[in-house]
């Protein structure tokens, strides 16, 4: 069996193997498998990815348009691959003033994707790629998390702290610690737990979050 009929031998277990409609046998063409396929790829390397961040990641592959994905989104948390979801205490808002929603790969995903990946056309395979090296460059270069502290004329030790997501400033906040030792303690917390000593601030200083 040639690898493109193992292609669509397993991409059935995406599709449920046989859908019906209106009483006619009805098997996913290999567009929609494909994307699947990428859907399951950018939300198994980037765990937690916003719902809007999704849609505009897949559809700029050019392998898929608005219908397609919404078809193969659908399709994915019906079949129980990816979960999309609000998550409790989430702290970003959408336009609306909502909770976003994030999505991520479940187990039996990982285990399609797994298996399929590898049986994808290599353009794809190589596009996918590239695409999430380039995500992750972009990322790093949008969040920027920043912890350093001074001693003042009167020995004061005043620690900066600051969160930014490309231009705009997300957190700044200015501590004043008693000792050197305490001040760097604080910056290092702050670089290695950045998203869950902002979590609970906003938690803490707005009733909406509790």
């Amino acid at each position: 069996m040639n690898s493109f009929a193992v292609f669509r031998e397993k991409s059935d277990i995406i599709d449920n193997k046989v859908r019906y409609e209106s009483g006619r046998r009805n098997v996913t063409d290999p567009e929609t498998t494909y994307a699947k396929l990428i859907i399951l790829y950018i939300v198994k390397e980037f765990p937690g990815i916003p719902s809007q961040e999704l849609m505009d990641h897949a559809i700029a592959s050019l392998y898929m348009d608005y219908f397609t994905y919404v078809q193969a989104l659908e399709e994915l948390r019906r079949d129980r691959l990816l979960q999309q979801a609000m998550r409790k205490g989430e702290t970003v808002l959408d336009g609306g003033r909502r909770p976003i929603e994030r999505c991520d790969i479940t187990p039996e995903g990982e285990v399609v994707l797994s298996f399929l990946l590898p049986k994808m056309p290599v353009g794809i395979r190589s596009y996918l790629t590239a695409e999430t090296e380039n995500r992750r460059l972009d990322n790093k270069k949008r969040t920027s998390v920043i912890a350093d502290y001074s001693i003042d004329a009167n020995g004061t030790y005043r620690v900066n702290l600051t969160l930014s997501e490309g231009v705009r400033k997300t957190a700044e906040i200015t501590l004043t610690a008693p000792n050197e030792k305490t001040a760097k303690e604080m910056c290092r917390r702050w670089k290695e737990s950045t998203a869950d000593i902002y979590t609970q601030l906003l938690r803490s200083l707005s009733s909406e979050l509790q």
